[in-house]
């Protein structure tokens, strides 16, 4: 298998331990994230994590679920947002949430 790893001096935590941050996770993307909230612990941070993930399917598609609940229950996920576009008739995504949440976003 080969593998190819390219830097992205801008994907990282903000140095103030204090600053929120918003997670959006589209996918599979969201496997990073749990090296941030990870990170944020141990650093004791003391800003707001929010992660809005999105998948098609509940079942096949909430990775982490567990421990995204055990992160919320101990206080170091603020807020976790899910879409599951394809378990309803009216599909969910990201960016309702997104939009219903505008005042904390753009607060």
């Amino acid at each position: 298998m080969r593998v190819f790893v390219e830097h992205n001096e801008y994907f990282k935590l903000p140095a103030n331990f204090e600053t929120d941050i918003i997670m959006v996770g589209a996918g599979a993307g969201i496997a990073p994230f749990r090296a941030f909230v990870v990170e944020r612990v141990e650093r004791e941070a003391t800003g707001h994590n929010w992660l809005l993930f999105g998948n098609p399917h509940f079942t096949t598609g909430f990775l982490y679920q567990a421990e995204w609940q055990q992160h919320l229950k101990k206080g170091s996920l603020t807020k976790l947002d899910v879409a599951f576009s394809r378990d309803q008739a009216e599909k969910t995504y990201l960016q309702d949430h997104l939009l219903e949440n505008s005042s904390d976003v753009f607060g």
